[in-house]
């Protein structure tokens, strides 16, 4: 079984929260959400490394190129695109299941009151 460090498992802990907090059945997803969780740590440590050493590097001729840990940070980001939707855990993702299971969001619109309260009151100069 796959062994998550102490940093992994509260990630881990943390996206099935989240997920359980939404109310989005996740039970089955455990593997999904182990590839994002050490994908997204070690993203963590690639994108640490490039802020220390940073992005480029450049030959005795004068060319630059990417560092390995900048390839490895671009490589895992373009992962965590594709498998944070699989488990729900982008806003258009999550907006798609609700729309489909017919769930509203739980979120509060801003500007709700302020619309409701603008369309009820009579116009200036028209007749009521």
């Amino acid at each position: 079984m796959l062994k998550f460090s102490p940093d992994e498992r509260l990630l881990f802990d943390h996206i099935c929260t989240t997920l359980r907090q939404a109310g989005i059945e996740h039970l089955t997803a455990g593997m999904p959400i182990a590839i994002i969780v050490r994908t997204f740590a070690d993203w963590l440590k690639a994108s640490a490394e490039c802020e220390e050493k940073g992005r480029t590097q450049t030959s005795k001729t004068g060319w630059s190129t990417p560092t390995p840990w900048a390839e490895d940070e671009r490589r895992l980001k373009m992962e965590l695109g594709q498998w944070l939707p699989k488990a729900c855990l982008t806003i258009p993702s999550l907006a798609r299941v609700r729309k489909d299971t017919g769930e509203r969001s739980g979120q509060d619109d801003l500007f709700a009151d302020l619309v409701g309260h603008a369309t009820s009151l009579p116009r200036a100069g028209l007749p009521n």
